[in-house]
């Protein structure tokens, strides 16, 4: 993906002129789209193979399933599982909390508590409320992938020149390995491997569909993501190596590659974890998260600065303040990973969501909001359902 300004102009400029993909069919349930062809501009403006898209306000729900019409493609439907990339992220602070809620773990409790042998090491004062706002002070390096790949643990990581980049709680820096370890932290405090935990917090009681754990699913059910102008030949990623091996038991000096963004589901899960959020902790009715827990997950903790002055961070939750698409805060996360481009978010005040899941999508960025979630979100609230009546 562009991960810097100029790769970001390069990458902009490079799309208007990228490989013609392959027509896609759309099949409607619900609400039908008031305009629907703006939707399909979308998708081809941004070369989109593959999508599911809900949009949902009040007691109206659509739900467009667009596939890529070539042979063998794998279809789009209310059974299709997408990688979630960073939207796991939402999924790991929620299960942070719940235990949190149980005194099993404290937010401002430091690794040197949380994990052995965190304690002799620079990260030792870092907390899992740092890790969970990425004000941890860690910053991602190839160290991480190679010590996934290599089976090393995440203290070899630390130990590479770079990971710690600044004093804990001095400044915002996105950080997939910093959720890794707080899914070590998650492993060594309840014994179970990460998969299950999530699933046993947050999957489970929310009633979402998949898991982290790839090896338990269908493979057919999971739809391929493509990437748009890869630098890399090769075929479509459904499961990734690190995703085949099964998370049979715990392992929490290996296991931080998982809860950062691994996470297999589909839209409609994603809305009942959005609506527990947007409705102060709330399932049903029910308490889901203390009201004191909700409140921590959904204030700033922090914010991404001049690239990005619409954006800042609670745990686990990307918050954007842009009246350009809406006079509210809106909540969520974004996720990239292998080509995809995904997007769920909730409207604060009129609980408005919108959550875009795709196999392959532009990778660019406006400052760090990809411009496909920015557009899907200008168009979803701003024209779609805007006309709803």
């Amino acid at each position: 993906m562009p991960s810097g300004k100029l790769a970001n102009l390069v990458y902009r400029a490079a799309l208007p002129v990228a490989g013609v993909r392959s027509a896609l069919t759309h099949r409607a349930a619900g609400q039908p789209l008031v305009h629907p062809e703006h939707y399909r501009r979308l998708l081809a403006r941004h070369h989109v193979s593959g999508a599911s898209l809900l949009l949902q306000s009040g007691d109206r729900r659509a739900e467009i399933f667009s596939s890529v019409s070539r042979p063998g493609a794998k279809e789009v439907t209310e059974d299709s599982l997408f990688r979630v990339a960073s939207l796991t992220k939402m999924v790991t602070a929620a299960a942070v909390l719940r235990l949190c809620d149980r005194g099993l773990l404290q937010l401002d409790a430091p690794l040197a508590d949380l994990l052995p042998g965190a304690g002799a090491t620079d990260a030792a004062g870092i907390t899992l409320r740092q890790l969970l706002s990425h004000t941890s002070g860690l910053r991602d390096t190839p160290a991480a992938d190679e010590a996934l790949s290599g089976g090393k643990t995440w203290q070899a990581v630390l130990e590479a020149p770079g990971t710690l980049g600044s004093a804990p709680g001095e400044r915002f820096a996105y950080c997939n390995f910093g959720f890794g370890l707080a899914g070590c932290v998650l492993e060594q405090a309840t014994g179970l491997p990460v998969s299950q935990v999530l699933a046993r917090e947050v999957l489970l009681p929310l009633g979402m569909r998949g898991s982290l754990d790839a090896s338990t699913l269908d493979p057919g059910a999971i739809v391929p993501i493509t990437r748009v102008l890869s630098r890399h030949r090769g075929p479509d990623v459904r499961v990734t190596p690190l995703g085949r091996i099964p998370l049979t038991g715990p392992d929490p000096e290996r296991h931080f590659g998982h809860t950062a963004g691994a996470l297999y589901t589909d839209a409609p899960s994603l809305s009942r974890l959005l609506g527990m959020i947007a409705a102060g902790g709330l399932h049903e009715g029910q308490p889901f998260l203390s009201p004191a827990m909700a409140a921590e997950m959904t204030r700033v903790h922090a914010v991404y600065g001049k690239l990005s002055p619409t954006l800042s961070y609670g745990l686990g939750l990307l918050i954007i303040l842009d009246p350009r698409l809406s006079a509210h805060r809106i909540l969520g996360h974004q996720g990239f990973a292998y080509g995809c481009a995904d997007g769920a978010f909730q409207e604060e005040k009129t609980g408005r969501q919108v959550i875009f899941l795709n196999g392959g999508c532009s990778e660019a960025r406006c400052g760090r909001l990809g411009v496909g979630n920015r557009d899907i979100l200008r168009y979803a609230l701003g024209e779609e359902m805007a006309a709803w009546k």
